[in-house]
Parts: structure tokens; sequence; C-alpha cells
């Protein structure tokens, strides 16, 4: 037991480090999404002012920032599975004695461990979108970062492991995270959208984690009725969907990961 947690925390340590070493990777993943709240946000909130939605644009805005942002984190530090394969690192892990399943495992905590990161860091912008705070709601929001960080983890880790140039999980990345990021209601409310989007949506992880990051964030800022109307989805179906979806994305990507050669 105890050669299979040093393993966790050896590999848990490692990505945390390329996370913490890059200081522009680190810089820009956090500026850039307060940057996208800042102008983007302020932009948005003139076109979509409080009376025709009934809320604030800008508390609408920020929990599908945070979403995207940690997500984003989660699904490219799992990057570093095809940089190690590229360059002959990952071989040497592979062929220690150590179980697989904890190598997978250490990686996905790693990378989840980088947007708790991320994610805590800007949720110190709130006091500035008129979003109230405290230390208790603080650590409900880093709950639902940890569901969402480590299934997004989870799933880089999945396709990670199918591929072998960083080039190829580069494009890879930005076709799935694209559409997922269209069809989660971080930009948009999905209530009035065509069916098809609404039903495609059903089948989304990030719909459902921006949905639970609204219901929390917002619990204290606004009453049920004006976060409804900015959720398709309520709280205990979002937490339920993610809990069952970090454990079959958990099963696949060790089994994926297993077949590594």
């Amino acid at each position: 037991m105890n050669k299979k947690l040093q393993t966790l925390y050896i590999i848990w340590y490692r990505e945390v480090l390329i996370y913490l070493r890059n200081s522009l990777k680190f810089f820009t993943s956090i500026f850039l999404p307060i940057l996208i709240l800042i102008f983007l946000g302020t932009g948005l909130k003139t076109i979509f002012p409080t009376p025709v939605l009934h809320y604030d644009f800008a508390q609408f805005f920020f929990p599908g920032i945070l979403g995207l942002s940690i997500s984003v984190m989660a699904i490219s530090s799992t990057m570093s599975i095809v940089w190690d394969r590229e360059f002959g690192f990952l071989k040497e892990i592979l062929v220690s004695p150590i179980s697989r399943s904890y190598i997978a495992l250490g990686k996905i905590l790693g990378a989840t461990t980088t947007a708790l990161l991320q994610g805590s860091l800007i949720l110190l912008t709130t006091p500035y979108l008129g979003i109230n705070f405290s230390i208790l709601l603080f650590l409900k929001v880093m709950l639902v970062i940890f569901l969402i960080g480590y299934g997004m983890a989870a799933l880089g880790i999945f396709f990670a492991s199918r591929l072998k140039r960083i080039e190829s999980f580069s494009i890879l990345s930005q076709i799935i995270i694209v559409p997922m990021a269209f069809l989660s209601g971080a930009f948009f409310p999905l209530k009035n959208v065509p069916s098809w989007m609404i039903t495609i949506s059903h089948y989304n992880p990030l719909a459902y984690s921006v949905d639970a990051l609204r219901w929390v964030v917002l619990s204290r800022s606004l009453d049920y009725e004006k976060i409804s109307l900015m959720t398709t989805h309520s709280l205990p179906v979002c937490l339920a969907f993610l809990f069952t979806f970090n454990i079959i994305i958990t099963f696949f990507s060790i089994r994926m990961f297993k077949k590594l050669k």
C-alpha cells in the first residue's frame, strides 16, 4: 500500500511541478479568463441589461467562464502523456514495476490539482462582480471544481493515451472542447435554443458542470427562481451526473492507459 501511495504521490507531484514551473502557462491560465470576464462580460452586459434578463449578466457569465477555464486546464495538463511518450520518458515509467492504474490515477489527480489551483485564483475576482462569497461557500465551490477537473482530466487521459504526437493532441482537444463549450450554457442559456441543441447538451458533461457551478457560486447572491432561469438542470442532477461520469470515464481512461506500448 505504501508503494502504491508513493507512486501516486510522485506522479502527482511531477504533474504539479510541470504546471508551476511553466511560468508563462501559469500566468496565461489565470490572466486570460479574467481578461474575458472583464472585457467580454462587460461588453455583453450592455447588450443584455438586467431589466431584460432579470439578472446580472456578469453573474451569469462568471460560472461559465470558471467552468470552461478549469476544464481546459485539466484536459491540457494531460498533454504530458503525449509529451513523455514522444520523447521516451513514458516508456521508462511503463517498464518499471509499477501498476499502470496508479500511474494513470496519479496523472489524473495531478491535472485535477492544476485545475483547483487555477479555479481558486479566479474565485478571488468574485467581490468585483457583485457575488457574495464566504469561506464555506469557497470550500463548496472547490469541491465542485474538483469533480469537474477530475472528470475532464480523466477524459484527457482517455484521448491522450491514443495519440503519439503533441500536434495531434492539440487538434483533438480543440475538436472536443469547442463543441462542449458552446453546448454548455456558459455563453448563453440553453432553455431557448433549438431542441436539437438541448438534446445534445443533455449528454454534455460540461453543461452539468456549468450548471452546478451556477447553483453553488450564486447561492448567496441570487434566489432560487433567478438561478433556475440561468440553468437547465438542478444541483442534485448535476452532482449525480458528474459522479457517474467520473466513475465511467476513470474506468475507460485507465483501461486505455494500460494498452500503451
